[in-house]
């Protein structure tokens, strides 16, 4: 095998690289960025220029996004060179959103009791919405437990104002549950879609998703 495909992973919002623990694709080689605090009435795009500091400028790669990690995948191709963008679980533009999201934006963006009732709700709520065994459980339980409650409580308002309509210019390969709650399947186009898969489909479907994406490197190796 020829050199692997260099991809930089982003997680969703309250979680982080132990989401992409099980994912197992040879041609890639997988590096993970961690959320920075996002500053006082910080944009999206303003925090995707600073996250994307931590990436080599040098060589050629790609991002791997899920839910509000890939959001911010597709902000930071907006300003600097990605090969291509592997979307999981996320919107690729405002018509793929929800309309429950425009209401998320009026949530207090201070209100700390609001943001961590969500996440006790969700991680509660998880095995009834989510077909993860119980080591998956555990992992969101403890991912969301330690998450900074001021970045969840910025991010809910920063998916709710997202307003990209664009297409995407740059190649792109969208893999979506078709029980994805947080974002439903009727709104997404071009999606490889996972049955049954969840908002959590990254990780309890990743051996799946890790042939679709090793499929799809090789595919563009030989067009290449």
């Amino acid at each position: 095998m020829g050199k692997k495909v260099k991809i930089f992973c982003i997680p969703g919002l309250g979680l982080d690289r132990r989401l992409f623990k099980k994912l197992n694709i040879p041609e890639a080689q997988l590096h993970f960025l961690d959320w920075i605090k996002a500053e006082e009435k910080e944009s999206l795009k303003a925090y995707a220029k600073r996250l994307s500091d931590q990436l080599p400028t040098d060589e050629a790669i790609s991002l791997l996004g899920v839910s509000l990690g890939g959001i911010v995948s597709i902000e930071i191709a907006q300003i600097r060179k990605i090969e291509k963008l592997f979307l999981i679980s996320t919107v690729k533009n405002k018509s793929e959103m929800p309309g429950y999201m425009s209401w998320l934006n009026h949530l207090p963006t201070k209100n700390d009791t609001a943001a961590r009732l969500g996440i006790d709700a969700t991680i509660m709520l998880k095995p009834y919405y989510d077909n993860a065994d119980s080591s998956g459980n555990k992992l969101f339980q403890e991912m969301m437990k330690s998450a900074d409650i001021d970045f969840v409580n910025w991010g809910i308002h920063q998916v709710a104002q997202w307003k990209f309509k664009k297409e995407l210019q740059i190649p792109f390969l969208h893999i979506h549950g078709t029980n994805d709650l947080i974002f439903p399947i009727k709104n997404i186009d071009e999606a490889v879609t996972i049955k049954g898969g969840s908002h959590f489909t990254v990780y309890n479907e990743a051996e799946k998703i890790s042939k679709i994406i090793s499929r799809e490197i090789q595919r563009d190796i030989l067009q290449k």
